[in-house]
Formats: C-alpha cells, sequence, structure tokens
C-alpha cells in the first residue's frame, strides 16, 4: 500500500504540474490545426484517468472478473507507456487491440459468472461487485482516447480525408462564436483601414500605421483602449531611451550592430514579464537602433514614428469597437452557456440510444456538435485569458467552469461505447422498465447543466445540485437481478448497459456541486466585461 500511495502522490503531482504549465504557457497549444487541439485535449484525458485511478487504488474488495481485471489494466498500462514514448519522438506502436480484447473479455465474464453476482446478499453488495469493472472499463476507455490523442499529436495519425477536415473546420470556425473567425475578420478589416488612412494621407512612413495596428489590433475592445494608452506610454518611453543610446553610442555601425540583438531579446519577452507598454518601449529602441544602422537619422526617427504609430493605434481601437463590442469575457460567458448544453444534449442523446428512444445516428451528430462547441470554448477561454484584465483575477475557477464541458463530452463519449454491449439485446425505454428510469435520470441531468449554462450568461445564481435518487438506483439494481436470476445473456447486458451508463450520469451529477461553487465564487470570470 506505501508504494501505490507513493505512485498515486507522483501521477497527481505531474497531472496537476502539467496542468499549471498549460494554463501559465502564453502561446498554448490551440486552435484549427489537429496536433495542437490533440495535445490540449491529452491534459483534460489524463485528468480525468488520473480520477478514475483514484477510484480503483484502495484495497480490493470482492469482483466476480479480478484476473480480467487486472489483465485489462496491464493491457492500458502497455498503452500509456507506448503513448508517452510516441509523445517523445520515438518508435512506438500501442497495442489498441490487446487493450479491445481485454475490455469485451471482461464484458463476456461479467455475463459468465452471472451466479456469483446472483448470490450477492443485498443491492450494496451487488453494486460493489460491479462498481470495479466500471472504473476499470473507464480506464480502459480513457486509455483508448489518449493513445488516438498522442498519435495525433506526434503527427503519426493518417490525416482525414480532405472533404472531412473541411467539414469539420466549417463545424467549429465558421461561426460567430468562433474566437478565429472574429479575429481574422477584425484583422482584415484593420489591416485595409490601416493602408487605407496611410494611402489617403501620404504618409511618408506608412508602414507604421499598420504597424501601429498590428500592435495593439490583438485585443478586444476594452482591451484595446487600455492597449492604446499602454502603447503610446511605451512608446515615448522607448524614444527617450533610444535616444540617450544613440546619444551615448553615436552612428558607429558596429556598436548598434552590438545593441541591436541584445535589445530584440528585450523586446521578445519584456511584454509577457514585464508589461505591454515595457515591451511596446523595448520595440520603439530596436526600430531606432535599426533606422539608425540603415539611415542615420539620430533619436528623430522617433517622433516620426510615433506620429505615424499613433494613427495605426487609433484605426486599431475603432476596428476593435466594431467587431468585439464587449470583450473576451463576454465571449467566453455566452460559449460556456453553448457548451455546456450542446455536451449535455450529447449525454442525453447517448443515453437514449441505449433505450431506443434515439435513432443510431443522432449520438454522432450531437458528439459532433459538443466537439465543436468545446473547441471553441478552448479558442475563447484562451482569448480571455490572454486579454490584459485577465491577469487582475485568478484564472483557477474559470478553468474549472471551462473544464466541464469536457467532462460532458467525455461521458458521452463513453455512454455511446456501451452501445457494443446492446448487440442482439431489445433497446426498452417503455413505462416501468429501467430505460424509462435512465430516461428521467437524463433528462433532469441536461436541464441542470443547461440552467448552469444560462446562470453564467445572464450573471445568475446557479441552480442547487440535484440530489440522489435510491429509489430509481434501487429499481436498476433489482432489474439486473432479474436478469441474473434469468440467465439471458442478451438482457443481461442491457440490465448492464443501463446501469453503469446510470454510473456515469451519478459521476455527472456529484460534479454539479464543484461547478455550482465555482460558478459562484470564482474570481477568474467576472460577470461584466
Amino acid at each position: 500500500q506505501q508504494a501505490i500511495a507513493r505512485l498515486r502522490d507522483a501521477a497527481q503531482g505531474e497531472v496537476s504540474g502539467l496542468r499549471r504549465r498549460l494554463d501559465a504557457t502564453s502561446h498554448r497549444p490551440t486552435g484549427p490545426a489537429a496536433q495542437a487541439a490533440a495535445l490540449a485535449a491529452l491534459v483534460d484525458e489524463l485528468g480525468w484517468l488520473l480520477d478514475s485511478l483514484l477510484a480503483v487504488t484502495g484495497p480490493p474488495g470482492a469482483e466476480p472478473c479480478r484476473a480480467e481485471n487486472g489483465q485489462a489494466m496491464a493491457a492500458a498500462a502497455a498503452v500509456l507507456r507506448a503513448s508517452g514514448r510516441q509523445l517523445t519522438g520515438l518508435d512506438a506502436q500501442p497495442q489498441l487491440g490487446r487493450l479491445e480484447q481485454a475490455q469485451a473479455a471482461t464484458v463476456r465474464a461479467l455475463v459468465q459468472r452471472a451466479s456469483v453476482l446472483a448470490a450477492a446478499p443485498d443491492d450494496q453488495e451487488l453494486e460493489s461487485q460491479l462498481q470495479r469493472t466500471f472504473r476499470i472499463r473507464a480506464i480502459t476507455f480513457t486509455t483508448a482516447q489518449i493513445a488516438g490523442y498522442a498519435r495525433t499529436a506526434s503527427g503519426l495519425a493518417p490525416r482525414p480525408p480532405v472533404w472531412q477536415a473541411l467539414r469539420q473546420f466549417a463545424a467549429e470556425h465558421l461561426s460567430g462564436r468562433s474566437v478565429w473567425l472574429r479575429n481574422s475578420i477584425r484583422g482584415a478589416a484593420g489591416l485595409a483601414v490601416a493602408v487605407f488612412i496611410a494611402q489617403r494621407t501620404g504618409l511618408q512612413h506608412s508602414f507604421w500605421v499598420v504597424l501601429g495596428t498590428l500592435s495593439v489590433l490583438r485585443s478586444n475592445a476594452l482591451g484595446t483602449s487600455r492597449s492604446v494608452v499602454s502603447a503610446l506610454a511605451g512608446t515615448a518611453a522607448g524614444i527617450v531611451l533610444g535616444a540617450a543610446i544613440v546619444l551615448v553610442l553615436g552612428a558607429s555601425d558596429p556598436v548598434l550592430w552590438g545593441v541591436l540583438p541584445v535589445a530584440v531579446l528585450v523586446a521578445a519577452y519584456a511584454p509577457r514579464a514585464v508589461s505591454f507598454a515595457a515591451g511596446q518601449a523595448a520595440f520603439t529602441v530596436v526600430l531606432v537602433v535599426l533606422f539608425n544602422i540603415i539611415q542615420p537619422t539620430g533619436w528623430k526617427v522617433g517622433l516620426i514614428r510615433i506620429e505615424d504609430v499613433a494613427i495605426g493605434f487609433a484605426v486599431s481601437l475603432g476596428v476593435g469597437l466594431v467587431f468585439w463590442p464587449r470583450g473576451a469575457a463576454a465571449v467566453l460567458r455566452r460559449d460556456l452557456a453553448e457548451a455546456y448544453s450542446r455536451g449535455a444534449a450529447y449525454v442525453m442523446v447517448a443515453a437514449d440510444s441505449l433505450i431506443g428512444i434515439a435513432g443510431p445516428a443522432e449520438p454522432s451528430l450531437a458528439g459532433q456538435a459538443a466537439t465543436a462547441a468545446v473547441h471553441q470554448l478552448d479558442d475563447a477561454f484562451r482569448q480571455y485569458l490572454a486579454e490584459r484584465s485577465a491577469k487582475r483575477a485568478s484564472p483557477e475557477s474559470a478553468a474549472r467552469l471551462v473544464a466541464g464541458p469536457a467532462r460532458l463530452l467525455r461521458a458521452g463519449r463513453s455512454l455511446a461505447s456501451l452501445d457494443q454491449l446492446m448487440a442482439g439485446s431489445e433497446h426498452d425505454g417503455s413505462p416501468g422498465t429501467p430505460g424509462e428510469s435512465l430516461d428521467g435520470q437524463v433528462q433532469a441531468l441536461r436541464s441542470w447543466y443547461v440552467t448552469l449554462g444560462d446562470s453564467i450568461v445572464h450573471g445568475m445564481a446557479p441552480p442547487p445540485p440535484q440530489q440522489p435518487d435510491p429509489e430509481a438506483r434501487g429499481q436498476l439494481l433489482q432489474h439486473l437481478r432479474g436478469s441474473l436470476a434469468s440467465g439471458e445473456g442478451p438482457a443481461l447486458n442491457q440490465a448492464l448497459a443501463v446501469l453503469w451508463a446510470s454510473q456515469h450520469l451519478d459521476i455527472l451529477r456529484r460534479l454539479e456541486a464543484h461547478l455550482g461553487e465555482q460558478a459562484v465564487s470564482g474570481p477568474g470570470l467576472p460577470l461584466r466585461g
């Protein structure tokens, strides 16, 4: 047990450290590129995997398929090691076939040893015997997801057909909610206006108008207004510092060439390490030095630049007001609501598919919509973190709220995989059946998460978390006992699938209290902005 505790602590430290490093990274792996999206998704999947592993690290209890569970865990460990080697650039092939066989063997063992389950003295003992197998199934499923993301992030996954890639790109980014589309339109419009003004006014150094536009056009309208002030102050400070350097060093090319790399290094790191104004000042010094190398004019080049750049700042501010009127925080709140709604809908459709309420194609469509919403949310969150205002508050609470839709998406995929257990079984959601009970649970779950999203958008109190329903769980366990007594394989498969689906819903229900707390007290997501 001590060895397990040490390994557990080490795993928790590594996953937590990975999350912190991701949140602290200036240029996070995000965006429309498949490799970047897969690398970001790996962090969430590893967190989910760790949660499932922690649930099975206690002393083993009675379980009817201990040997098969052990083989499944060994197969998962081998796949994880191979995926880790792929991420480091080594040649490795995760044995996903072995993992799938281990998953199937676990379910077959449960069905074959129905008599052991039927002998459980009460519902608590019956559920306890099934709980470890449920968790291990979740572990193996998550491991397969991690292997897929690792392969994609490593650039080893085969590229999808062009039409499929274009369809996915359109679903995620040809929308008014897409941060990438908004930024692209805003940037194009800003540059077009800057070039037009520079040409119409006949400015001698029109390049600086465009450069001034680009310098500030990377934030929202509120952030742009703050950036304009910082940029002008930084430019003025840079002129003073650059003039001092030129006056002290003179027009000696060798000396100025020696100063230039140092100035470029400071200009690259100052915006993040110090402030936006410091970065602008350092950039101005670079330009003063560079222009005195190309065409020695002394400190006056700074005055020429500040006039042209100020025009660019004004263009940037105007375009920012037009294309992003309320800032990244408002977009993040709206995308949170959309992602929670889409994710909850996917969970509902995947669960309803098990009991025949939803058609066979509906889970796939709902999953695509939920995936697109989660990716859009991730982009909006990265934009929010890049804002100057985001530094005034801790982003941890916002990050926890942003992680919620990914949990819903992950649960929906796992529920969809349970449909494999239903092969040869009748999908029954008629009144009085376990399917009816499951449908009631998932409807309530979806309603809660949709209401949570609405409360985030409108700045209202989140809904109270749902209370567990022992009666519904008792009905599912009684149905399982009846299937065990009948000894019919298809009926037992259906009972197991519905019970495990209910356990997935329980995990999401327990998450409600945590998300509600973050929505109430989270300082990282202001109600207005």
